[in-house]
């Protein structure tokens, strides 16, 4: 279970798929959305978020919103021509509680299927951050990708796909086979070249994180700190140290190498973290390991509610004694660990598992059966309080 405290960008060969999470629905709308009004402008906006969910007819606007400071998701009103001139998408995003960065050059009716894709003609797109993806429609000009998790979305409607008409450069052999390792439904179709222009990659570091309105990424904590202050790769056994660790200031991965009896008292995991791949990710571990990663040993914790407040929690293995409270914002599953007769040991839950809303219910009943848990209680919808 070791982890790294910080992780180039360089070396991924993976991170692009797990991007894929929150951002290869084909249904994604370039309309408002209750996910997205939380990333885009206000309805009456005219400021630098213009080319946000409604769109924009300017390249100036669309260039602000690609900005640092800018929104996770741009789209074009039609065909736009910017002959001669560099997009630059910059800074780290989150939308939809995943790394991402969306170029929308599409429109689409009520139900999600496509009725126009359009055509941005630049000459050529800089890409500078993690996850970006175009969506259904044609980029003229070359593509230079700096960052990891780059792809494309294609989604039903007319006919066509997402393009490049040009080529497509990566800046690493391994950012282009990351690429190369994406199912065909999540590439661009490319008319040109694909091929490695060697460059600086852009690197992120793992942390605590701020989203701001529009999707943009402060830092609060770069680093995970020490293992006796976090409770992560080696472990721990201290209910306090263990409930720091999964407080807003601790670590994005944390352990427990013993049963830890928090009998009484209420755990809250809380705050937004990128794990070591740059992903939105919270990971509890409450297991021991051989070398291939097979589970010798299930611990439990003991609580009297355990609140998730944190998007993309997840138990790596253990279980838990006691209620679950999963909070507006968070989320919830069980890693699919084996044991070693290399079969999958269930994570169980000792008590209710409640979710803030009826949403985040079916979301978690749509999991993989081993990536639900093994609840003795009830399974509903009940705020904490």
């Amino acid at each position: 279970m070791q982890k790294k405290r910080i992780f180039s960008l360089l070396a991924v060969s993976t991170l692009s798929i797990g991007l894929l999470a929150g951002c290869g629905n084909s249904s994604d709308s370039t309309k408002s959305s209750n996910s997205e009004t939380k990333t885009s402008q206000k309805s009456d906006s005219t400021d630098v978020f213009a080319g946000a969910t409604q769109g924009t007819n300017s390249f100036s606007d669309l260039q602000k919103g690609f900005d640092k400071n800018g929104a996770w998701l741009n789209a074009t009103k039609g065909d736009m021509d910017a002959s001669g001139k560099t997009l630059t998408v910059d800074g780290l995003f989150i939308g939809d509680n995943t790394v991402a960065r969306k170029l929308a050059i599409y429109s689409q009716d009520d139900n999600h299927k496509i009725t126009s894709r359009y055509t941005l003609t630049v000459d050529k797109i800089d890409v500078k951050s993690p996850g970006f993806y175009i969506s259904n429609g044609t980029v003229k000009g070359d593509v230079n990708v700096y960052a990891a998790g780059f792809h494309g979305q294609t989604g039903t409607g007319v006919d066509g796909q997402a393009t490049i008409d040009g080529n497509l450069n990566f800046a690493s052999q391994d950012l282009l086979d990351a690429y190369n390792k994406l199912p065909d439904a999540q590439k661009v179709k490319v008319t040109g070249k694909v091929s490695v222009v060697k460059a600086d990659v852009v690197s992120v570091e793992s942390g605590s994180v701020k989203v701001a309105d529009h999707g943009n990424v402060t830092y609060l904590f770069k680093g995970n700190g020490t293992d006796t202050q976090t409770g992560a790769t080696t472990g721990t056994a201290d209910a306090s140290i263990l409930t720091s660790a999964l407080g807003k200031n601790g670590s994005w991965f944390v352990s427990g190498n013993k049963d830890i009896d928090a009998s009484g008292k209420d755990i809250e995991v809380n705050g937004t973290f990128l794990n070591e791949k740059s992903a939105v990710q919270r990971t509890l571990a409450l297991i021991s390991q051989n070398e291939s990663h097979q589970v010798t040993k299930a611990f439990t914790l003991t609580v009297k509610n355990l609140i998730v407040n944190s998007p993309a929690f997840d138990l790596e293995g253990g279980n838990i004694k006691g209620d679950v409270y999963v909070g507006e914002n968070g989320s919830i599953m069980a890693r699919a660990m084996k044991d070693t007769s290399d079969k999958i040991l269930p994570s169980e839950i000792d008590g209710n598992l409640y979710f803030a809303t009826e949403k985040q219910m079916e979301t978690y009943k749509a999991l993989a059966a081993e990536n639900q848990f093994k609840v003795t209680g009830e399974v509903a919808v009940k705020a904490f309080k």
